[in-house]
């Protein structure tokens, strides 16, 4: 019987050499642990992603690449066999090594490779191994952040502008470091349990224990006594930090969800200012590194004065620059001319979601950019659900549609209130120069905003 590595090898060169694209992280990850007969439950939970999604998404698409490759039908439950029984053909002898398979594997014609078109629109997170993930120079911060004792990131940004994707890769080089990592989305707290503090923590809780795979003790340390944040903090340092040897990474995405209910979200992170705290001064405290990952879109409803995010290492996602939208279209295979690449800087502003949208559409539907251009700002063209997005949120806040309305008018930057120049910005529609200074973040925003706010 061939060893796991072996298959995996194989089966990697094989997607290679008949697609001339490789596996992605992920993919590579589902395979070796199918391989060795997980289920889709305990490979969930190694990878830190949901069962459904591995199950329902990373997994089917797999064995249907690799049936359209083999020309057989693959399933986690018989890809090893079959993959073994492939080897043994591309050997040609049972004597021979895996190595000589894969050395006949690049003797295939290019007329057997196969044309597989795997475009796909990234709609939200850049998958692990994607080709359309361009690094920032943040990560390098975000990278020795976790590595210091205690430490503290806050990584921040308007929607779409790439914070999972790089949430997902800190995870990914905690993971390497053999760090623990608990990964928790705010997002995905019931109603009821996200109006009242205890019930939230011993979710909170709750769900740190499994993610580390320990059983749960929340009933040993939670006390009404002395409440619920004193509760939960003696649960991590007596019971988590306690039992694990290695550092843990608690990453906590999607904060800005839980700012609708505003006395949770003050004790919630009060209670991780205090943690922060402690880490300087007690040593058990320093294995704990913590992320906070949250859309500045969520600005617009708070007091800026009040904020309470002023703890760790702040992470301020910026647009690609000009040199980052060439990689990416390098990337796409799309070749741009220096005119077209500054028309396309001038319409979008280097928003991560923007560009790769249009690279999408050029690429995969031989759309053309000037057409792109021509379209961007009616209601069928390709940027019409961001734009709605964004409209949405000014008809809510009549303050801020009135002073965007201000700096749309203008041919020259606009000086605004201190507070709506900040939540403009945080909404990612305008540039903020010297003092409060501001104009449109792209020439998009000014189109389309202009038509719709004014010319109606």
């Amino acid at each position: 019987m061939t060893d796991i590595e072996s298959i995996s090898l194989f089966t990697e060169e094989l997607v290679r050499v008949k697609t001339g694209k490789s596996l992605s992280d992920i993919e590579r990850e589902v395979l070796r642990e199918s391989l060795s007969g997980k289920t889709y439950s305990q490979i969930a939970s190694e990878l830190d992603y949901s069962r459904d999604y591995i199950s329902q998404n990373v997994a089917p698409k797999l064995w249907k690449l690799l049936s359209i490759i083999l020309k057989e039908k693959i399933s986690k439950n018989n890809c090893r066999s079959v993959l073994e029984r492939k080897i043994i053909i591309y050997q040609g002898s049972r004597k021979e090594t895996t190595k000589t398979a894969l050395i006949n594997l690049n003797t295939i014609k290019d007329s057997e490779k196969l044309d597989i078109n795997d475009c796909k629109l990234l709609d939200g997170r850049v998958p692990m191994g994607s080709p359309y993930y361009i690094e920032r120079a943040e990560e390098l911060i975000c990278y020795l952040e976790i590595n210091k004792p205690g430490g503290f990131l806050r990584i921040k940004g308007p929607r779409q502008m790439g914070k999972t994707s790089l949430l997902m890769r800190i995870i990914a080089y905690a993971t390497k470091q053999q760090y623990k990592t608990v990964r928790l989305s705010l997002q995905r707290v019931d109603s009821t349990v996200s109006k009242d503090i205890n019930k939230f923590l011993r979710w909170f809780c709750a769900n740190a224990t499994r993610k580390l795979q320990l059983e749960s003790k929340l009933n040993e340390y939670w006390d009404e006594d002395i409440g619920s944040i004193e509760s939960c903090t003696f649960y991590f340092q007596d019971y988590l930090l306690s039992i694990i040897d290695s550092p843990i990474v608690l990453a906590i995405d999607e904060v800005d969800y839980i700012f609708q209910f505003p006395e949770i979200a003050n004790d919630l992170l009060s209670m991780l200012n205090s943690w922060y705290g402690e880490a300087k001064e007690v040593k058990l405290w320093q294995k704990l590194r913590i992320v906070l990952v949250k859309s500045t879109e969520a600005y617009i409803r708070m007091n800026i004065n009040k904020s309470p995010f002023n703890m760790g290492i702040a992470i301020d996602l910026s647009p690609f620059t000009l040199e980052q939208t060439q990689e990416l279209a390098q990337r796409y295979q799309i070749e741009l001319l220096p005119a077209e690449q500054k028309k396309l800087m001038r319409l979008v502003g280097g928003h991560p979601y923007l560009i790769n949208t249009t690279f999408y559409q050029i690429k995969c539907n031989h759309t053309s950019l000037e057409s792109l251009i021509e379209t961007a700002t009616t209601d069928t063209g390709i940027y019409s659900d961001h734009l709605h997005r964004h409209l949405q949120n000014l008809q809510q806040y009549p303050e801020l549609k009135k002073a965007f309305e201000q700096v749309l008018r203008a041919v020259t930057p606009v000086e605004l209130e201190q507070a709506l120049a900040f939540k403009l910005k945080s909404m990612g529609l305008v540039v903020q120069l010297e003092g409060n200074l501001v104009i449109p973040s792209c020439d998009l925003y000014r189109r389309y905003f202009y038509d719709v706010l004014i010319d109606m």
